[in-house]
């Protein structure tokens, strides 16, 4: 059975095939093909043009893993239906919107949650003529509404094999970051023990299993002797290793000449100095904590619990040691008063971190801060188009906190200032803030050699984002003031 399996453009989404919700594809790709399917990947990121063999696909499943990708998706399977092609949508944003009323006008089937027993079994009832209906972990209209069937049990990963990175042209998919300059996402492990009211990740892949550490090793050794491969940013909701596991990366890398470094998400409190000297051996030069807020009171409403001087020890522990530091932050959330928000801004500035990186909060359906706000009427998604112009760090489509936009604007931009004028010393080559500078010149030449209708909005949106970090902090030294920001 010919399957394609594809990733579609989003905006501003250069390189969404090693992007880290991007896995899952790459993961069922192997898997089918494992199953015996004649698996073929289109990442439209890299080519919109159709590929040989498109329309003569008996199915199609189409990895929706970022919200600026539903257009795409449903303009590319719409055209795929015309056709007689099944298409499945599957992923995060697939599986978050499945309950609105129109995402069934665009997909035949959503595989529900992880999916690679599912997509077995429903690729194997179509090709067979089979009841899809009788496939567990699935949904699909009837009559006019959504019918989801039973859950399909979560993968045990030690039953999958390592990613087959030969389905994709790796070379293009590379990424600059840090020393890297040729950095890929893989990742450990997959879900998270956590269940913050924010986040999605409990919904979308529930908790936190581990790969067997000798898959992810054999796909190091592979892409390092293949394609040069440098560096490895962990896509792991929660990156945390065993001191057996960090020696199976210290022995990677010394087998592989120490060729690339690592680094990835994890929490602060997780980590004592001793495990930071291990991973720093095993190859570690970065760490990026979600601490999304300084107030206590706001940790308490979203459930991310923990001691702030204890964050402080770990960040400090990581100065000493030689890993960098990132922190992320989120603003603007349901309710946020401006003494949380003053907490948080002094909190962070608390901290010697390499790179300071403040998002605004976005509605996520399903989630409970979500489900709160739509119990009260404050906000409703009535359609998966809505999550394509809506849901975007960067930008604050829906104020529901206490504090004003311009507030919110000005100490974002405070923290984006801090973390390009920063002279601290990191793993890599030179000043943290220049790194971050040189990420943000490739992320513009990338922008340049896209498709040529992103190219205008990429720039503009660089542009507008570049000017807004000097802008704001100059146009209101009330709120700088207000807010203690200085530094």
């Amino acid at each position: 059975m010919r399957v394609f399996l594809i990733q579609p453009h989003g905006c501003f989404q250069l390189r969404g095939i090693t992007h880290p919700v991007c896995r899952d594809l790459m993961m069922s790709a192997t898997f089918l093909k494992e199953r015996g399917f004649n698996v073929c990947v289109w990442d439209r990121c890299l080519s919109r043009k159709d590929p040989p063999g498109l329309f003569e696909a008996e199915a199609a499943v189409i990895f929706i893993a970022q919200s600026s990708s539903v257009k795409d998706a449903a303009a590319v399977s719409d055209r795929l239906r015309e056709r007689g092609i099944p298409v499945i949508w599957a992923d995060m944003v697939a599986v978050i919107g499945a309950p609105l009323p129109d995402v069934m006008r665009h997909c035949d089937y959503i595989l529900m949650k992880e999916y690679f027993f599912a997509a077995e079994a429903l690729l194997h009832a179509i090709e067979t003529g089979g009841d899809p209906r009788a496939v567990n972990g699935i949904a699909y209209a009837e009559n006019g509404k959504t019918v989801f069937t039973s859950a399909q049990p979560l993968p045990d990963f030690s039953l999958l094999s390592p990613i087959d990175w030969s389905l994709i042209d790796v070379e293009k998919c590379f990424r600059r970051f840090q020393s890297c300059e040729k950095m890929l996402y893989l990742n450990a492990s997959v879900g998270c023990p956590y269940n913050c009211a924010f986040c999605s990740t409990p919904l979308c892949y529930g908790k936190r299993r581990k790969r067997p550490i000798e898959h992810v090793t054999q796909e190091i050794d592979f892409l390092v002797r293949e394609h040069g491969l440098d560096g490895v940013n962990f896509s792991d909701e929660l990156l945390l290793f065993t001191d057996e596991e960090l020696e199976a990366l210290r022995a990677c890398r010394e087998r592989n000449g120490n060729a690339f470094v690592w680094g990835g998400e994890t929490r602060p409190q997780l980590l004592t100095e001793e495990m930071l000297q291990k991973m720093f051996s095993a190859g570690c030069r970065w760490l990026l904590f979600g601490l999304e807020t300084g107030s206590e009171r706001m940790r308490k409403r979203l459930g991310k619990q923990y001691d702030p001087n204890r964050v402080r020890e770990t960040v400090d522990a990581c100065t000493r040691i030689g890993i960098a530091t990132f922190g992320s932050f989120i603003i603007g959330y349901p309710d946020e008063s401006e003494q949380d928000l003053r907490d948080t801004a002094e909190f962070a500035l608390s901290l010697d971190l390499d790179a300071y990186l403040f998002n605004y909060y976005v509605y996520i359906g399903g989630t409970p801060l979500y489900l709160e706000a739509e119990a009260q009427s404050r906000v409703r998604f009535e359609s998966i188009m809505e999550y394509d112009d809506v849901v975007n760090t960067d930008q604050l489509d829906t104020n529901l906190s206490g504090v004003s936009e311009t507030e919110l604007a000005t100490i974002k931009a405070w923290f984006d200032y801090l973390t390009i004028t920063n002279r601290k010393k990191t793993a890599a080559n030179g000043a943290a803030g220049v790194q971050f500078l040189k990420k943000a010149i490739n992320t513009v030449t990338e922008y340049l050699h896209g498709a040529p209708a992103q190219i205008p909005a990429g720039l503009f949106n660089a542009a507008k984002r570049a000017v807004g970090v000097f802008w704001y902090p100059l146009a209101h030294p009330e709120i700088r003031r207000k807010y203690d920001l200085h530094k």
